[in-house]
């Protein structure tokens, strides 16, 4: 009968407790016992949740107040790594998925996927078997921000990454700066060559797949993890092109459909990927009558939603009088004709005193498609034609701009369009400037003795401050490469803020902003 009274009243004693893991080492002469009292700062300032990026030092040191007349000597320590999702074991205790430290501090190294986890701190008292168990959320990010892939002299390549709260939202202080060679720490030490431009899958609303094309190949990664998955550019066929010469891709953001486009020598594939048991790869160009056509290695994307269209390209290499092409959202190819409007989408070429070659074709303000064309009959006139592609029934031409008298504009390499307003965006070897529609120049950057090697538009899907109002721009000075920042008013096109700069670069070759 004692017996039976001693083990209810030990059974009192660990409900009365705030402690979950008293042991029972048979010695039934009993004291009331404190547990330790245990804070993370970091952790209640965050409401019980932290973020940190994959390959972080999670380094933490809590503050522990233990029972009276005990020190650190006189516990057990153990962080317990968990999914969101954990499975316990007969007593309803949590069982780890892997043990990360036993020290009273942490410092552990996330080599860990991305993924959303608990972290539990127990803290065991040696000899009174008293147990605290400090519990959060840990989330483990992919490393996003601003992706560039850079060479060495040697030829050796890796991605470096700008991070800062104005690309990529919700940073911690602890997160921004740049992550330096982030492929070789995700792959072993190796090292990427003969890369030629960045590009990215989108699958079941999510970027699944990162990749970095080459003249003849490609490497393709896990777009959460960078880890290569193979450099077998045949996988991405079901029936082999003729030449393998990838040249653009267009990634759909989650937010607007599922349909993937990419050039592969001229030639046009899709990807329906809101078809059910769409295969992830590529069957036979689109075509017809047995004969693919062929575009130019550019693809603007059109982002609206509906069973509408969802890119544009341009073909004036098999087209002698040129013609737009739209890809709807399941994948099919279009061909508007306009022959009422400023132009015909359909056969640009309609004068025999002209001959329009593409230079560059870009997505403008909402889904606008804009495409600069120069006259080789007219010692390269530049002209911008601007179109509304988005309804397949109803496509407009909308206006011509002559370009001829722009700043520089014959000097210019580099084109790229604002998605916000009527802004064309192009840079010389030394110098980028703005031009709105009809409008005036401004001359946004002047560099001396770098040369000018790319220069891209910031997007983000789920950035409205941002999204579609910053530039970069990279240099190269024979040595290092450079990248600058250029916040701009998106409806003239004017500096707003200082121009920021990031050096510590090879040569750049592509970049684009990783999500």
């Amino acid at each position: 009968m004692k017996n039976k009274i001693r083990h209810l009243l030990f059974l009192s004693v660990i409900l009365f407790s705030v402690a979950s893991c008293i042991d029972d080492k048979g010695n039934y002469d009993y004291m009331e016992i404190e547990d330790a009292i245990v804070e993370i700062p970091e952790v209640k300032e965050n409401g019980g949740k932290i973020s940190r990026d994959r390959y972080d030092e999670l380094s933490l040191n809590p503050e522990i107040q233990y029972q009276a007349g005990s020190s650190a000597d006189d516990y057990n320590f153990e962080w317990g790594l968990y999914t969101q999702q954990p499975q316990k074991d007969d007593d309803d205790a949590y069982i780890p998925k892997k043990i990360i430290g036993d020290k009273p501090q942490l410092s552990y190294k996330l080599i860990d996927e991305p993924d959303k986890y608990y972290v539990v701190l127990k803290v065991t008292h040696k000899e009174m078997g008293s147990c605290t168990d400090y519990k959060f959320e840990l989330n483990v990010n992919s490393m996003a921000g601003w992706l560039i892939y850079d060479e060495a002299a040697s030829g050796d390549g890796d991605f470096q990454i700008i991070r800062d709260r104005e690309i990529v939202p919700d940073l911690s202080s602890i997160q921004t700066g740049i992550v330096r060679n982030y492929f070789a720490t995700a792959n072993g030490g190796k090292k990427l060559r003969d890369g030629k431009f960045l590009g990215r899958r989108n699958m079941n609303n999510q970027y699944d797949h990162l990749y970095l094309f080459k003249e003849d190949g490609m490497y393709k990664m896990k777009a959460g993890t960078y880890e290569v998955i193979t450099e077998d550019y045949s996988t991405l066929f079901s029936t082999q092109p003729a030449k393998n010469a990838p040249m653009a891709l267009y990634y759909p953001s989650p937010m607007y459909g599922q349909v993937e486009v990419f050039v592969n020598n001229n030639e046009m594939y899709t990807i329906r990927w809101n078809m059910l048991g769409q295969e992830d790869k590529y069957t036979t160009p689109i075509g017809a009558w047995g004969t693919a056509y062929k575009v130019n290695p550019f693809i603007a994307p059109v982002p609206v939603t509906g069973n509408t269209v969802r890119a544009v390209l341009y073909n004036d290499i098999s087209n002698a009088k040129g013609q737009f092409i739209t890809i709807n959202s399941s994948g099919a190819a279009g061909f508007p004709m306009t022959p009422e409007g400023k132009f015909n989408t359909g056969a640009i070429n309609t004068n025999e005193t002209m001959k329009l070659k593409l230079e560059y074709l870009g997505q403008g303000r909402d889904g606008i498609t804009c495409a600069l064309f120069k006259d080789e009959l007219n010692a390269g006139k530049l002209s911008l034609y601007t179109a509304d592609l988005r309804d397949v029934s109803k496509p407009l031409a909308l206006e011509i701009y002559d370009l001829s008298d722009l700043q520089n504009i014959d000097d210019a390499k580099y084109f790229t369009f604002g998605t916000r307003g009527d802004v064309l965006f192009y840079a010389t070897t030394s110098k980028v400037y703005s031009y709105v529609f009809n409008g005036a120049v401004t001359e946004l950057l002047s560099t001396s003795g770098e040369e000018i090697v790319s220069m891209k538009l910031y997007t983000h899907s789920a950035n409205e401050d941002y999204s579609g109002r910053m530039l970069f721009v990279a240099t190269y000075d024979g040595a290092a490469g450079k990248v600058y920042k250029i916040k701009f008013n998106e409806l003239n096109g004017q500096l707003d803020g200082e121009v920021e700069e990031y050096t510590g670069f090879g040569r750049i070759i592509d970049m684009m902003n990783k999500e």
